[in-house]
C-alpha cells in the first residue's frame, strides 16, 4: 500500500497589529549563514556542488571552528516570513529575535480543524534545493548533500556537510 503524501494542516491565528484571522499552512523556513550566495547565480550557470564550494571556502574563513549558524523563520504561503519564535539566539542576532519573532506578530496558533496548539518542533522544514526545477535560496546545501536541518537546530559542522557531498 502506498502513503499518501500527507496533507498540510492549516493553522487558524490572528495579527496583533490589525487584528485580522488568518487560516493557512506553515512551514519552517532555514537558512544557513550566507546560503543567500545563491541570489547571484541560476542553476544552468552554477552546480549545487560548485556552489557549495564556493560557499564551503567562503564560510571556512568566517567560522574557522566549522559550527555554521542556522537561522529559522515560519514561513506563510505567498512568501511572507517572520522569526521562528523559540530558536537559538546567536550572537550576532542578539535581541533581534527575541523581539520580533513570529509570536510578537501574531496569536498562538491553533489547528483549524482540532483547536490544538501549534508545537512548533512538529511545524513541517522546507526544502530547499537547486536544480533546473527547483532554484531555492539556499537550496544548494540541501541538493548537494541531501542534507536539511532539524527543526530549530542551531547549528551545522561544516566538516560534516562537506563529507556528505554527492559527487557523480
Amino acid at each position: 500500500m502506498k502513503n499518501k503524501a500527507q496533507q498540510p494542516l492549516t493553522w487558524k491565528f490572528s495579527s496583533l497589529q490589525y487584528g485580522h484571522e488568518l487560516k493557512t499552512s506553515l512551514q519552517a523556513y532555514w537558512e544557513v549563514f550566507d546560503d543567500p550566495i545563491t541570489d547571484s547565480y541560476e542553476p544552468d550557470e552554477m552546480s549545487a556542488i560548485e556552489l557549495f564550494e564556493l560557499w564551503a571556502k567562503r564560510i571556512q574563513e568566517k567560522y574557522p571552528n566549522g559550527l555554521i549558524p542556522i537561522l529559522w523563520q515560519v514561513e506563510i504561503p505567498e512568501r511572507m516570513l517572520e522569526f521562528m519564535p523559540f530558536q537559538y539566539e546567536h550572537a550576532e542576532l542578539e535581541g533581534i529575535i527575541r523581539n520580533n519573532d513570529f509570536l510578537t506578530h501574531f496569536t498562538q496558533p491553533i489547528n483549524a480543524v482540532t483547536g490544538e496548539l501549534l508545537n512548533w518542533l512538529r511545524l513541517p522544514v522546507v526544502d530547499k534545493l537547486w536544480n533546473s526545477e527547483q532554484a531555492d535560496k539556499g537550496g544548494f546545501i540541501q541538493e548537494a548533500t541531501g542534507w536539511k536541518p532539524s527543526i530549530l537546530q542551531p547549528y551545522v559542522y561544516l566538516p560534516t556537510l562537506t563529507e556528505a557531498l554527492v559527487r557523480s
